[in-house]
């Protein structure tokens, strides 16, 4: 019978013990806060800072931006729900205790998830035909690349924490990484109120908004290198605490520092020797 206890599941591997090497938690922690004040005081303004650590993921047209006060945003509209949406929802995931929860969410839960990355596509592609002067259904909108990105945003957090879930403990909850359609609620809801903030123009939140979209870029990197680290070097399912964990958490952030790097710098190049420039 199903419960919402820890259930023991048995791993292909031995879980780490006491006496296995282990890389100090504050090792980890160290490296988060370094990179921020690294970011904070490098001496450029910090629209062009947050401009070029993102510029690897997203074209950044500023006609398919926001902004706030005299700040566009380093990512366009789309990308500024995606990323957005989901550091809001894997937040809100991790506060109702979803961090070890092993099951996906039931069906229609699943599909309506489904749903949300399809939107997101169908509205993508039709922004896509009217750039290239071809037929398009409606006229393409910011609020709707925001608001469908948001909905693929959260999406993504949901698939994400199962993926992690499911290769990272020993020890799991027989629960499902999204609870019902309240929890679902809840996260639209905070989507809401984050919409209302990006179209609200005030310069004061560029700071905040901006930062929270490294996180966010940061952290979904983060995420899909931490499960492939500890894929290839076949831990998975090893892991009994966040400290096990710190010694992968620590290779798997230098790892999604520097793709985020190279995608930017590649990106930059590129523009650079085809004359193109997405300006400020």
């Amino acid at each position: 019978m199903l419960t919402d206890h820890l259930q023991e599941r048995a791993p292909a591997a031995p879980a780490l013990t006491p006496t296995a090497t282990r890389w100090p938690a504050w090792l980890f922690l160290g490296l988060v806060g370094a990179s921020l004040v690294a970011l904070l005081a490098a001496p450029w303004p910090l629209p062009m800072k947050l401009h070029a650590v993102l510029h690897g993921l997203c074209a950044q047209r500023p006609s398919h931006s926001y902004w706030l006060g005299a700040n566009r945003l380093p990512f366009d509209a789309r990308m500024t729900g995606i990323y957005g949406g989901f550091l809001l929802a894997a937040v809100g995931l991790l506060t109702r205790r979803r961090w070890r929860a092993a099951r996906p969410p039931a069906w229609p839960l699943s599909a309506t998830l489904g749903l949300f990355v399809a939107l997101m596509g169908a509205d993508g592609v039709n922004s896509t035909l009217q750039d290239f002067g071809l037929p398009y259904l409606y006229q393409p909108q910011n609020w709707l690349r925001l608001a469908t990105g948001l909905l693929c945003g959260t999406a993504l957090a949901v698939g994400l924490l199962y993926v992690l879930n499911t290769t990272l403990w020993a020890t799991v909850k027989d629960s499902p990484t999204l609870g019902g359609w309240g929890e679902l609620a809840m996260l639209l809801a905070l989507d809401g109120l984050y919409a209302l903030i990006v179209a609200s123009g005030w310069g004061l939140l560029y700071a905040p908004v901006g930062l929270w979209l490294v996180l966010g870029a940061a952290g979904a990197t983060f995420a899909l290198v931490l499960a492939m680290v500890v894929l290839l070097r076949g831990r998975e399912n090893r892991f009994a605490s966040l400290t096990d964990l710190a010694g992968h958490a620590c290779v798997a952030l230098i790892v999604a520092y520097a793709a985020l790097a190279f995608l930017g710098g590649g990106r930059f190049l590129l523009e650079r020797a085809l004359g193109i420039s997405m300006g400020m």
